[in-house]
């Protein structure tokens, strides 16, 4: 993630908020909840259309959330698209056993004014969203590429930002053997992004 703008609430006022949503690397957060819809019912649910959804709620809930970091921010974010994801497989589910009618695309509901005429300008536009995914996909590939008990340990703590203690027990591990997991898997997750990117590879960051 980038610095967020330097103001006492950057997620209030239209410009500011514009920058924020910049600086929260989107296409971490599109890993994220890609792997929480899963392989069943990604060809139902898009992950754009989930945070699109999970920005108009944002900005619209806004005055709910008091401002503290931009970390607290990213994770009130992805609390707000873990509930947008768990809603959305329940319909599809309820869909596939005949119980109601096939989920409706958010972005589908309202055009512009639902979506865009709502959100500050330029918050999130084709060419980003597009950016986004195609950044997603490398990273998304770089992490499959790793084994599973690495894999899980890079996506808690570096993809969805979990606090050390938590993700350690999450995965039921003692954290001696977390933090040894989480070093061998980022050394190797560093060069998988490097050998797919090459010179233009980010190093991930590790949340303190």
């Amino acid at each position: 993630m980038r610095p967020a703008p330097e103001s006492p609430a950057p997620h209030l006022d239209p410009t500011t908020w514009c920058r924020l949503v910049d600086s929260l690397d989107a296409a971490t957060i599109f890993v994220v909840i890609g792997s929480w819809i899963g392989a069943e019912v990604r060809l139902e649910i898009s992950v754009e259309d989930i945070w699109q959804e999970t920005l108009w709620m944002a900005w619209r809930d806004r005055q709910q959330h008091e401002w503290s970091s931009l970390s607290k921010y990213r994770a009130w974010l992805l609390g707000i698209a873990h509930n947008r994801v768990r809603a959305a497989v329940r319909g599809v589910l309820r869909t596939k056993r005949g119980g109601s009618r096939p989920l409706a695309r958010f972005s589908d509901l309202g055009g512009a004014d639902t979506v865009d005429g709502y959100l500050p300008p330029q918050s999130t536009t084709p060419s980003r969203t597009a950016s986004h995914l195609e950044r997603a996909r490398v990273l998304e590939h770089a992490l499959a590429a790793l084994d599973e008990p690495l894999r899980d340990v890079v996506r808690l703590r570096v993809f969805e930002e979990v606090p050390l203690k938590d993700s350690a027990e999450r995965l039921g591990l003692p954290l001696s053997t977390f933090k040894d997991r989480l070093v061998r898997g980022m050394r190797d997750y560093r060069r998988e992004l490097q050998r797919r990117l090459g010179a233009d590879a980010h190093e991930p960051r590790d949340p303190a």
